[in-house]
Order: structure tokens, then C-alpha cells, then sequence
């Protein structure tokens, strides 16, 4: 595990993330086995902004003796179900091939998506992960039709997550 700097590192859930410099927060819920950790890059004289989200939800010892070929598979599942729950809220939803990646050296997948948001297009990018016994989730979107510098450092972000 490589130590981050107190100042810019949070937990969430499994994983220690370095939440970009400009990202207000951390916001965070409970539910249901879950937890959601979100922060916020505010714009000036905007009441938007970009969203760097971390969801994680313990599904107990369901992954326990899976392999690496089963991790990945998984993680694909587990994408698509929040792809789904993402496209459920907007209008206009599309979103693309999932790529696979890696997170915190684990088998990952990422999606983007397109939707509109109250008549304002919006974007964004989704990962998934499994780790130990959770399902995570990390994700950042923001308005327009391309990805902005603040997604790219969210980006960023999650894809040097460490495990706690």
C-alpha cells in the first residue's frame, strides 16, 4: 500500500482515494450494507460542478474463493447494474463498451455515458471494482458533451485508488 498525504487522501469504503485539489467535501450516506462518499469541484458563478462519487456495498462472503477470471467477469455484472441505475434517473441515456481496467491491482471495468439532465447534456464515466467483499462503484460526471478537466483529474483520482 502506498501512503497518501492526509491532507487530499479519504477512505471510502475499501479503498484510500487523493481526492483532486478544487474537490469540496466529503459528503457521505449510509444505507442498506452501502456507503457513498461523494465530493464536489465547484465552478464559479455555477450551481454545477464536477462529481467524483465513491459507492461501496458489502455483500458479505459471496466473493470469497472467486478467481481472478471470475473477479473480472463480476465486475462486468456489477457495471451494468450501475449503468442501469445511472440511465434510470436521465433522459436520453447511451453509454458505451466497457473497457477493463485495473483498480488498486484488482480486474476493473469503466463504461461512458451520455444522457440529459433537466434539458443540459451531461457526461460521464463509471467504474467497478470488487474488493475483499464489496462491490464498489467510483464514478465523476459533470455537463456538456465532453469530458472536462475536472473529470480528468477525478479520473485520475480513481484510477490510482489503493486499498485501505
Amino acid at each position: 500500500m502506498l501512503p497518501c498525504e492526509p491532507a487530499s487522501c479519504a477512505d471510502a469504503g475499501p479503498l484510500a482515494i487523493s481526492v483532486p485539489a478544487g474537490f469540496d467535501g466529503p459528503v457521505r450516506s449510509d444505507a442498506d450494507g452501502g456507503e457513498t462518499t461523494a465530493w464536489i469541484e465547484h465552478r464559479p458563478a455555477s450551481q454545477g460542478g464536477t462529481l467524483l462519487q465513491v459507492s461501496a456495498i458489502d455483500v458479505g462472503t459471496s466473493f470469497d474463493g472467486i478467481d481472478r477470471a471470475q473477479r473480472a467477469a463480476g465486475t462486468n455484472h456489477y457495471l451494468m447494474e450501475f449503468v442501469r441505475g445511472i440511465g434510470e434517473r436521465l433522459d436520453d441515456f447511451e453509454f458505451g463498451e466497457f473497457e477493463p481496467v485495473s483498480l488498486a491491482g484488482l480486474p476493473a471495468a469503466r463504461a461512458r455515458w451520455t444522457a440529459t439532465i433537466s434539458g443540459s447534456a451531461a457526461i460521464g464515466v463509471v467504474y467497478c471494482v470488487l474488493v475483499r467483499h464489496w462491490v464498489v462503484s467510483l464514478q465523476t460526471q459533470d455537463v456538456g458533451t465532453a469530458i472536462t478537466p475536472g473529470m480528468y483529474s477525478a479520473m485520475s483520482a480513481i484510477e490510482g485508488a489503493r486499498l485501505r
